[in-house]
């Protein structure tokens, strides 16, 4: 057992920790200060209050396998993963979440990235900048307020698994592998596919970590194949629970996941359509050049800082706008659209054919822009990193020769990154998408991770730099005015440093021209805006925002600028440095504080979350009927149109979910099971043009789904009697409304600002659709297709009357009924609805199948009367079980297999305990001394001033 010690200057140490607790944790607090108020809560896109408030997402059964009821027919999701963010979870209530996650993930990543820099022995402050530059970095900051705060777990996980791999306290590679494979676990179990993608980039790191050692070749090579084994399969283990379940609901009967060349080929624009423009690369340097949020996600009233960029533009928008008409009619055809849309396209002119274009993507859906991040490293830490690469290729460099290399290989991994994140927009992905499985990574923009990593890597060498040339050592200072102290270096200054300055002068002078082009050619600027779908007024604000960022970006640049060069001219060596940390923490601060403010956005949740006549009505057993705004779950209509189709849109992925009621839409499903791609596409409606197109498909997937209510225009009722139901005429009225502002809002912030308001009169309507099948009902008569193609045939003829006979499938035999198909098989009510158990009371006068119009799947079980039986696949697609007569009490209950959670659970406590044995029993490692370059020659004495005082430019090197 290792002896204990207390490591030299642990006092010190421990106050560089307090220190970044202090600025981070500070900083983070001013920034999050809403989050104290108690009806405040910050926006999450991804997993919104109402997701996380609804039952099927409760805490923590959901380690015990997810079903989500509320959306479609219902459907298995990820378990929940022993994880930091599902224990949160656990502990506390989804409001304090939410208070809480953003800035708790922030704080994570930076004092990750500050325990990396540490193992690299870094000056203390420059581990305190590195971070602070990673938990305030514009990328991270932003994904966080979006709601994806497992992301910024994750990338904390990458920086202590490389953390753990350099740790020289730890003298056993297999004890290093093991800590490095429990981040990396871990941080695949936060990401998903970011931590795999995260987890590749460590892979690597581990090669280069080794084999950029000074031990023998034979020891290098061993070393590498050791730690990556053991990381690899200790990796392997503790993310074995998610990746089994990932693959259990995201993979498996997925056809669109498949890797032969024609599944590729036909994914690629959906797979690459999140892609960073090249132009926008440019966010880097300078903060929302193109916008922040979404206009709808934004809190400033005249939306000025809308985002006006193209990330998440489907590449059918270019289509629209060619100039070739044959390109813009095919797009028009593959979108099923009437050919009057195509008459609006028609114009000669780009500009004039914009309205066309915004009517086509109003009724298709498809995206004209979608982002919800940012990409701004800040431009003091842009800076620093430019200047440590820079280092790289001087010739007097202030590193070790593995420093060097390693400055050079976080140089390449920042461009690789950067590369693959241009997607669509580069040629790098394109062959990177041709390797096995990549083409399941959906957006090409998740390469940022890595890259925002190896740029904060690159900052904290740049700072270590300017620490090692310019800080420690002697006073080299004078007691002139900075201004006249940065003169007399200028005049002496040669070399590296000189060249340095001029590059920033370089682009300080490219910054200014460019921001001057775009000033005078500002009417040109407006005309694109407004080409990209944005009216006149809004796009000459986001044209004046523009301009404004790019001039406050000319300060900061112009503040590094100064801070730099004094650095650099030893303004603040020895005593003083002090002085310059200062300032270098003050300006980055700034930076990075002001460029990710506007991703902040609070609102009042029991004031968004309050509750409508619609959502009253509704309330009523929702687990008793579903709901629809479109005419297809995943076709255009109401539910993406302006009006109370963004609002319904709005309660779809909130009030809906915060409520528990359960709706045939879904906002997503972008690996939708090839069971539920074949039963929606066999009611697909063929026409483009509603005023011609048959809509009985649709209305038989509404009577086979429980589909009961109809949120439309009100006039929608006299239309789908005449158009989809002319025999029966079945469609009624059950209430009227209008869309409202809600009590106290004087200005909409977003669509959630608005409710409805019931009367004798209204635009809107609750239409009720009684021939839809209930949600449990016993049949006396069934049959059994030869096949699952043919039962869909069936049940999408109108001969077949679901009413009287159900469909089992074979995979699930049950011998014909004796019964007539008009036999009265009795009644079943359902006593008890959760998610993932359901009971039933049947009293059956004949034997009979019990249908339960919920979706299938593996993980179901089912117990009648205490005995568990099997489980019927019926109408295709639905739940049932076969009954004799009399009375029964059904359970169906959502079991899936906990052997990976586990075999995960126990991984991740060995891995813990082993930490803390280290922690325990560390060594003191006295670190190596670095090894640098001899210190620049000292200044010589400034000439003496003209009232013949003696300078004081003394040099003190000795």
């Amino acid at each position: 057992m290792r002896a204990a010690s207390q490591a030299t200057g642990a006092p010190k140490a421990s106050f560089y920790r307090w220190l970044l607790l202090g600025l981070l944790g500070g900083t983070l607090l001013l920034l999050f200060h809403q989050s104290l108020d108690p009806h405040q809560i910050l926006f999450a896109n991804d997993g919104p209050l109402g997701f996380l408030k609804s039952e099927c997402n409760a805490m923590p059964s959901r380690f015990a396998g997810t079903w989500r009821d509320l959306s479609w027919l219902g459907g298995e999701a990820a378990a929940a993963s022993p994880n930091i963010s599902m224990f949160l979870l656990t502990l506390v209530s989804p409001v304090a979440y939410l208070k809480m996650y953003a800035p708790f993930t922030l704080l994570f990543l930076g004092f990750s990235a500050w325990l990396f820099f540490r193992q690299l022995k870094f000056h203390p402050m420059v581990c305190v900048l590195g971070g602070v530059a990673a938990g305030l970095n514009g990328h991270f900051f932003s994904i966080a307020c979006w709601g994806l705060g497992q992301w910024e777990i994750a990338a904390g996980c990458t920086f202590l698994a490389m953390a753990a791999l350099c740790a020289q306290s730890i003298p056993r590679i297999w004890e290093r592998g093991v800590l490095a494979g429990l981040a990396v676990g871990m941080g695949v179990m936060e990401g998903f596919d970011v931590g795999a993608i995260l987890s590749i980039y460590v892979g690597v790191f581990i090669l280069f970590c080794f084999l950029n050692d000074d031990a023998p070749a034979s020891r290098k090579i061993a070393h590498v194949v050791v730690a990556g084994a053991v990381v690899v399969l200790f990796a392997a283990i503790i993310a074995f629970h998610t990746m089994h379940t990932l693959v259990q609901t995201q993979v498996e009967g997925v056809a669109a996941m498949g890797q032969d060349e024609q599944t590729k080929e036909t994914r690629w624009n959906p797979a690459t359509q999140w892609s960073l423009p090249k132009i926008e690369t440019l966010q880097i340097l300078v903060p929302g050049m193109f916008g922040y949020r979404l206009s709808g996600n934004i809190e400033q009233q005249d939306h000025a800082g809308a985002y006006w960029g193209r990330v998440g533009q489907d590449p059918r928008i270019a289509k629209l706008g060619s100039d070739d008409p044959a390109v813009r009619s095919n797009v028009i055809a593959s979108l099923k659209m009437p050919d009057s849309y195509l008459t609006n396209l028609t114009a000669p002119d780009r500009h004039a054919r914009t309205d066309g274009m915004v009517a086509v993507t109003k009724r298709s859906g498809i995206y004209w822009r979608y982002s919800g991040s940012g990409e701004c490293a800040g431009t003091i830490v842009c800076l620093l990193a430019l200047f440590g690469l820079a280092n790289f290729f001087r010739k007097d460099h202030p590193f070790s020769k593995s420093e060097r290399i390693a400055v050079g290989y976080w140089g390449a991994v920042a461009l690789f990154s950067l590369m693959a994140a241009w997607g669509r927009f580069g040629f790098l992905y394109q062959f990177l998408y041709k390797l096995p499985y990549f083409s399941t990574i959906r957006n090409p923009i998740k390469f940022l991770h890595p890259f925002h990593i190896a740029w904060i890597i690159l900052a904290a060498y740049g700072m270590e730099v300017l620490y090692r040339r310019s800080l420690r050592g002697p006073d080299r200072s004078s007691n002139d005015l900075l201004p006249r102290h940065l003169q007399l270096w200028w005049a002496k200054v040669a070399g590296f440093d000189r060249k340095w300055v001029l590059f920033m002068l370089a682009l300080a002078g490219v910054s200014v021209a460019g921001i001057a082009l775009l000033y005078v050619n500002k009417s040109v600027f407006i005309r694109y805006l407004q080409d990209q779908s944005f009216a006149p007024l809004p796009a000459t604000r986001i044209a004046g925002f523009c301009l404004g960022t790019c001039a406050v970006y000319l300060v900061f640049l112009a503040a590094g600028m100064v801070v730099m060069a004094a650095i650099l001219s030893g303004a603040w060596s020895g005593p003083r440095c002090k002085l310059a940390w200062v300032c270098l923490s003050a300006l980055m601060i700034c930076d990075l504080a002001r460029g990710a403010a506007p991703w902040i956005h609070y609102y009042d949740y029991v004031e968004k979350y309050a509750s409508n006549p619609v959502i009253d009505y509704l309330l009523d057993k929702p687990w008793e009927h579903r709901i629809i705004g479109k005419l297809e779950p995943r076709g255009p209509g109401s539910g993406i149109t302006p009006g109370f189709g963004q609002l319904y849109f709005f309660w779809l992925q909130n009030d809906f979910l915060y409520h528990n009621i359960q709706t045939l839409d879904f906002p997503q499903m972008s690996h939708m099971p090839d069971l539920d791609r074949t039963y929606l596409k066999t009611f697909e409606l063929a026409g483009a043009d509603i005023r011609s197109t048959d809509l009985r498909p649709a209305m038989r997937l509404w009577q086979l789904t429980n589909t009961r209510y109809v949120l439309a225009t009100a006039s929608a009722m006299e239309f789908l009697n005449k158009r989809a139901d002319p025999v029966h005429q079945s469609f009624k009225l059950q209430g009227l409304f209008n869309m409202a502002r809600k009590p106290g809002i004087t200005a909409l912030g977003d669509v959630g600002d608005l409710t409805v308001e019931s009367g004798a009169k209204g635009e809107y309507g609750i239409i009720e659709y009684p021939l839809a099948l209930p949600r449990a009902k016993l049949y006396a008569n069934w049959r059994t297709p030869a096949n699952d193609a043919a039962a869909l045939t069936l049940l999408a003829s109108q001969e077949f009357d679901p009413w009287q006979t159900v469909l089992v499938a074979t995979n699930t035999p049950l011998s014909q009924p004796d019964s007539a198909a008009t036999a009265d098989a009795g009644t079943v009510t359902i006593a008890d609805y959760h998610p993932k158990r359901v009971r039933l009371e049947a009293e059956a006068k004949a034997p009979a199948v019990l249908l339960l119009n919920d979706r299938s799947g593996e993980d179901w079980r089912v117990r009648v009367d205490g005995a568990w039986k099997p489980v019927l696949r019926c109408n295709y697609i639905m739940r049932g079980v076969y009954l004799t007569a009399g009375r029964h009490t059904v359970e169906f209950v959502f079991r899936p297999s906990l052997t990976s959670l586990y075999v995960s659970a126990s991984a991740i406590i060995l891995g813990m305990m082993l930490a803390g044995y280290l922690i325990a029993t560390r060594k003191a490692v006295a670190a190596a001394p670095v090894p640098t370059a001899p210190p620049p020659p000292a200044p010589p004495a400034p000439p003496a001033p003209a009232n013949g005082r003696k300078g004081n430019g003394k040099s003190k090197r000795k």
